[in-house]
């Protein structure tokens, strides 16, 4: 009986690992920044019509990850993905576009015209195979979980049938976009659930519906060389300077234990920066005692654009050193160290990603990634900053739904946008703010 059993269960889990084992070989290569492989297995998984698989390969292709750089690719399949229902290709198509030629668009734009998709016999009989919900272990459905995830673009992590901290946030992902109750747990009806939405994701339209217009607020790529015309920018205090690669500014810590007690006055730009990171920082438990780590000259700029109260905005950042901070947001009136809001990244530190509420003489953490946040990996990393006429806010990294909170503290309209390096050595490629 325990040999039968075991057999059993080597079945089952064989049948877990069928339906996409091309996207999961890839996934575990591309966290492995083993590129190259990655880009071979999710090849193998797009070329059979893979939305999630294709998305991928296009982030690899506009990355030059494992392959040249190539935005006509790129292009291709992120367009290839969008038509299949993926949740964030038709962005990343649209924000890729931006920064290609006419004839670079049309060129992708004929090649998924002419695409079509290898027959997966594989993949067919994995679908055939895949196991009744009621014959799972608990292990087992923890892992038809992670992958229904995967292939919905919530990232789950590794399909290895752990239930770790990267599979419940993707659960409570999945669950609030559903207005579900997000408890984070796998069960059974949440996998019969998964399945569904997965049948409801393949019979999507065949093209993604057309983006409502927007009004471009404030849109600099720092390419003329100068951060004082086109727009104008202005510094507050510290060095900022424009290299090859965008807006650069390098600043030393220290840590003191002398923390002394802060009011938030617009007119000591640093000692609202060290406040809010105070904040953080105690409100988790990541600093010891009476230490933070305090910039030896914190460097600040803003610019206006002025924008409606609901926006979108586009950022393209990298993070080179730890420890330090790097606050950047929108404020309102003529006060750039005023009333707005902050997102607050902190390298090294949980959690790595908090948004606050700066108004009033006061500061309030409104929503935070609980995981750490590692940006120092030498790319550039997108930060997509969304708010709506509700108030409701969303932040994701690199595709990633980081943030997600509903504020209606501040209803006014927003003057521009600022950013305040606290420590560290970053620079900000473009960005990109819009109604």
């Amino acid at each position: 009986m325990i040999i039968k059993g075991l057999v059993l269960s080597l079945i089952l889990f064989g049948s877990v690992g069928l339906a996409s084992a091309d996207y999961t070989d890839g996934m575990r290569y591309y966290e492995r920044q083993e590129y190259r492989q990655a880009l071979q297995a999710f090849g193998d998984a797009a070329r059979s019509g893979d939305a999630d698989a294709q998305y991928m390969l296009g982030r690899l292709h506009e990355a030059g990850n494992g392959t040249a750089q190539d935005f006509v690719q790129a292009h291709k399949w992120y367009n290839l993905a969008a038509a299949r229902g993926h949740r964030h290709a038709a962005e990343a198509r649209d924000s890729l576009a931006e920064r290609m030629t006419a004839g670079q668009v049309a060129e992708a734009q004929q090649a998924t015209r002419g695409w079509q998709p290898e027959e997966a016999a594989s993949s067919q009989a994995g679908q055939r195979a895949r196991p009744d919900i009621e014959t799972l272990s608990d292990r087992q459905g923890v892992a038809e979980i992670q992958r229904e995830l995967n292939r919905l673009g919530y990232d789950a992590g590794p399909v290895d049938g752990a239930m770790g901290r990267r599979t419940r946030s993707a659960i409570r992902e999945y669950q609030a976009d559903r207005d579900m109750a997000q408890d984070g747990r796998a069960s059974a009806d949440l996998l019969k659930r998964l399945r569904e939405t997965q049948r409801q994701d393949v019979a999507a339209p065949s093209e993604p519906p057309p983006a409502a217009e927007s009004r471009v607020a404030l849109q600099d790529d720092f390419s003329d060389g100068d951060y004082r015309r086109d727009p104008p920018w202005t510094v507050l205090s510290g060095d900022f300077e424009v290299d090859e690669n965008g807006l650069r500014s390098i600043v030393e810590t220290r840590r003191t234990t002398d923390r002394e007690s802060r009011s938030l006055s617009s007119d000591r730009p640093e000692e609202i920066g060290l406040a809010m990171l105070a904040l953080i920082l105690e409100q988790t438990g990541n600093a010891r005692q009476d230490e933070v780590p305090v910039p030896v000259e914190p460097a600040r700029i803003f610019v206006n654009g002025p924008v409606d109260n609901a926006f979108r905005m586009e950022l393209d950042i990298t993070s080179r050193q730890r420890p330090g901070s790097l606050e950047l947001g929108v404020f309102q009136g003529n006060r750039p160290n005023g009333t707005g809001y902050r997102l607050v990244y902190t390298p090294g530190s949980r959690p790595g990603l908090s948004l606050v509420r700066l108004m009033s003489g006061s500061a309030e953490v409104i929503a935070r990634h609980e995981a750490s946040l590692d940006l120092e990996d030498g790319r550039f990393h997108r930060i997509v900053w969304t708010r709506d006429d509700n108030g409701q806010m969303q932040v994701r990294v690199d595709d990633q739904r980081l943030l997600r909170v509903q504020d209606n503290g501040l209803r006014d309209p927003f003057q521009g946008f600022m950013l305040a390096n606290q420590g560290g050595d970053y620079t900000l490629r473009r960005i990109r703010l819009e109604e």
